[in-house]
């Protein structure tokens, strides 16, 4: 009989995706199954030692016995630890200032803070999110440990100042609203989304005491109000809401009818600040590297430069977990591209998931989460054996690289069908084609556009003129 293969992934080669996948074993126990964290304590603690009995026992008589159970414990062992640090950090998340917190729920607190975000929701009210640094409570208690809340500003009861800016220190008197959970199957869960941004309270201003201009010029909120004044400033009424929505994600001044349309043509990611948004600013350096390689040490500067340069983007746009998540896993690739490690990256990747999951393991279950490794997988796994079928005369033209990015964004959308459909419930089936006709472009104007925005602020003048694509680009029809 003729021997018969079949294709196996080489796990042996990417021990971090084995690492990766036996952590989000755990996780999914502990999260679908009420495990004590003192029984996940002991599990651990078990299989940790007869890991080491058995390694130990293995290269002391090379015993073939002692070394298979050694490997079969350490898979329990990291199985065991993602199930223990899951339930360790859902247990230690909530801070002792929130729980004290929800003691006053519908009672009135007085707040200080510097405010965080700004944001006008559908039904006309605000939304600030306010780093605390002080909270005084109704019977006289105060707290100056600092959380994180949401306070609801109705414009109708009293207008938002016109002054108000991202950085200022913001002093207010507030009723303590209940947070609660989803009721209903398929309901949007709010309680558990704000807990995502480790906001667990929400509170409604009755009165502001004062608002002050922060004298702190180089915090990452001041960065971000001058990076949106910039934006005003550089384009028109009428494309403003879009650049700033394109260049760093801020969707809070795009009105309810363009957010519809930007979601039912499968473009509504364009304007959430995530690994897209990376991929544009990495896609420049991806084509220079080689040029980078003819330097002595320019590896080493290169990779130093450009986790600067994720760094200060993470920290523009508010160190969103979608962002953080990117720049991470960006860092990874951007290092197997500088140092020829191309081929590890599907390695790399994993890493930058074990990193990510070891920080918070509740990100597996964030869709930015799954939507971005998926992305990155389906890209790696699938797309190297559609590129091997493409005949040498469309491959190495200039119309087989057109042609793959047009592939890239199908193949993409494709293999997201199934989270898509579950988590939103509709799928464009021009979003595909609507992606590959959007994103090329766009490669090349965010990342063209966000270097304008520096040289406007050292030179208006230059920065204005130059900008000018980019406002041509990015007008509205």
């Amino acid at each position: 009989m003729g021997s018969q293969t079949t294709y196996r992934f080489p796990f042996a080669s990417y021990p971090a995706v084995r690492i990766a996948l036996l952590l989000i074993t755990g996780i999914l126990i502990s999260r679908f199954f009420s495990i004590p964290i003192m029984f996940w304590g002991i599990v651990l603690f078990s299989f940790a030692a007869f890991f080491f009995l058995f390694n130990y026992l293995s290269t002391r008589s090379f015993n073939t016995v002692h070394f298979r159970l050694s490997i079969i414990f350490y898979l329990f062992l990291t199985v065991s630890f993602g199930g223990f640090w899951h339930a360790f950090q859902t247990n230690s998340q909530k801070p002792l200032t929130q729980n004290l917190l929800d003691i006053y729920t519908w009672e009135t607190i007085r707040v200080e803070g510097e405010l965080h975000s700004l944001k006008q929701t559908n039904t006309g009210k605000f939304q600030l999110d306010v780093e605390t640094l002080g909270i005084t409570f109704s019977d006289s208690v105060k707290t100056t440990s600092p959380v994180n809340i949401r306070a609801v500003w109705n414009p109708d009861k009293m207008p938002l100042p016109d002054n108000l800016s991202l950085g200022d220190q913001i002093a207010f008197e507030a009723t303590v609203y209940p947070l609660e959970a989803k009721r209903n199957p398929y309901q949007f869960d709010y309680k558990n989304y704000l807990a995502s941004l480790d906001i667990f309270t929400q509170v409604g201003v009755d009165s502001v005491i004062f608002i002050q201009s922060s004298k702190e010029t180089y915090s990452w909120s001041n960065i971000r109000q001058a990076t949106l004044n910039l934006i005003d400033q550089n384009f028109g009424s009428e494309t403003q809401s879009l650049a700033k929505a394109l260049l760093i994600g801020y969707k809070n001044e795009l009105d309810r009818d363009e957010k519809i349309a930007f979601s039912r043509v499968g473009l509504s990611h364009i304007m959430a600040v995530s690994g897209l948004h990376v991929g544009f600013l990495l896609a420049p350096f991806w084509f220079l590297i080689p040029y980078v390689w003819t330097f002595k040490y320019g590896r080493q500067i290169g990779l130093i430069f450009l986790i600067g340069l994720l760094f200060f983007y993470a920290g523009l746009t508010g160190f969103s977990a979608s962002v953080t998540r990117a720049s991470i896993t960006g860092g990874f690739i951007m290092y197997g591209r500088l140092f020829n490690k191309v081929r590890d990256t599907i390695n790399l990747t994993a890493l930058a998931a074990v990193i990510i999951l070891l920080f918070d393991p509740a990100e597996l279950f964030e869709i930015g989460f799954q939507l971005s490794f998926g992305a990155v997988y389906i890209i790696l796994l699938v797309m190297p054996a559609i590129n091997k079928t493409l005949p040498p005369a469309i491959r190495f033209r200039w119309h087989g690289k057109l042609l793959m990015i047009i592939l890239v964004s199908i193949v993409v959308q494709v293999g997201l069908f199934p989270l898509l459909s579950y988590y939103f419930g509709e799928f464009s089936l021009i979003g595909p084609l609507a992606n590959a006709i959007v994103i090329p472009g766009l490669t090349i104007i965010v990342p063209y556009a966000l270097f304008l925005l520096l040289l406007s602020a050292v030179s208006p003048c230059h920065g204005s003129i130059a900008q000018y694509p980019c406002r041509m680009v990015s007008s509205k029809p």
